[in-house]
């Protein structure tokens, strides 16, 4: 707790050691905190010297502590200057790594990452970089260890779209959509803000970070756990341009309007992910396997939604679903 404001955790327990005796001596607090005698004087003193303690007349030397309250003010702000000169600092890096990038030689225009939490870790960091948008290929099978069938719920997103920090568009493939419980976690990033569109197929793994960086899955063998990071270069103006056409041809994926269901019903839940499954495309089987129910069963619920919106066929009720902006 006490690094958060530069404190290590000796001087941390012996500023609340102080605390506890109103007044104290080194080998007082040697003694509360079990660190040895030395340690302790030399502990004491750093507190002295941050404003932590204040040394009293008179031998053997014993310390008072400043008021927490006080405390608190000033380590924050001493904190708030440190993240101050860090983020000048950076930015200047940052400058001056900008100004070198089209200096990069070939073979640094590519760089390969290997194994999973290298790859999510990477994936972390080009959303983290991003200051406008995120696009994204989503498709199966994803890098987790559960499986090709498991999927993770990508917090960064929802938190950079619940502070309104970038845009994001994603395009899933249809066969990610089929996943049980997937359609609720992209309904869950649409209700944040998130663009969707839902495309037959996708050709590979892709994640944009505005036009500055890519990350694509290296071959086809997912369970290989590799990726490439793509830098400024013709190969991510082709990435961007291979989004922008297949966006394009995409399947518009929109939240149903508020107004028309009412989300804690867990009928009307099921009838979002129902309309999202049949904008992507997917079969009735497919969505008898995602909601864990018959064919059957799944033909009545669109019958159901057809008598709804007043259609009589399938492509009525397409036509109707688009008409009222539900796809």
């Amino acid at each position: 707790m006490w690094d958060a404001v530069g404190l290590g955790e000796t001087e941390g327990r012996m500023y609340e050691a102080l605390l506890d005796h109103r007044q104290a001596s080194a080998d007082d607090l040697a003694v509360a905190t079990g660190v040895a005698p030395k340690q302790a004087r030399q502990t004491v003193e750093t507190l002295a010297h941050l404003g932590l303690a204040t040394r009293l007349p008179g031998l053997p030397a014993r310390y008072t502590p400043t008021p927490p309250d006080l405390v608190a003010s000033d380590l924050l702000a001493a904190q708030e200057r440190r993240q101050r000169r860090i983020e000048s600092h950076l930015q200047q890096l940052a400058r001056t790594y900008a100004a070198r990038r089209g200096s990069r030689h070939p073979a640094e225009l590519i760089e390969v990452i290997e194994g999973t939490p290298n790859v999510r870790g990477a994936f972390q960091r080009l959303q983290r970089s991003a200051t406008e948008q995120i696009r994204v290929f989503d498709r199966p099978p994803y890098f987790n260890p559960a499986g090709s069938e498991a999927f993770e719920t990508n917090d960064d997103e929802l938190s950079n779209l619940d502070e309104a920090r970038i845009a994001y568009r994603v395009i899933y493939a249809r066969s990610a959509l089929d996943i049980p419980g997937r359609m609720a976690d992209v309904w869950a990033g649409v209700r944040q803000g998130e663009r969707a569109r839902i495309a037959p197929t996708l050709p590979l793994k892709l994640a944009l970070a505005d036009d500055t960086i890519a990350l694509i899955n290296s071959t086809s063998d997912f369970g290989a756990a590799t990726a490439y990071l793509v830098h400024p270069s013709a190969l991510l103006d082709a990435l961007a341009e291979l989004f922008e056409t297949t966006w394009h041809h995409a399947i518009a994926l929109n939240q149903t309007r508020s107004g028309d269901h009412h989300e804690a019903d867990p009928e009307d839940g099921r009838r979002i992910d129902l309309i999202g499954m049949l904008a992507s495309g997917s079969t009735d089987e497919a969505v008898a396997r995602a909601f864990g129910v018959s064919v059957r069963t799944v033909q009545r619920y669109i019958h159901v939604l057809m008598d709804e919106v007043g259609a009589s066929t399938r492509l009525q009720l397409g036509m109707e679903l688009v008409r009222r902006s539900w796809v």
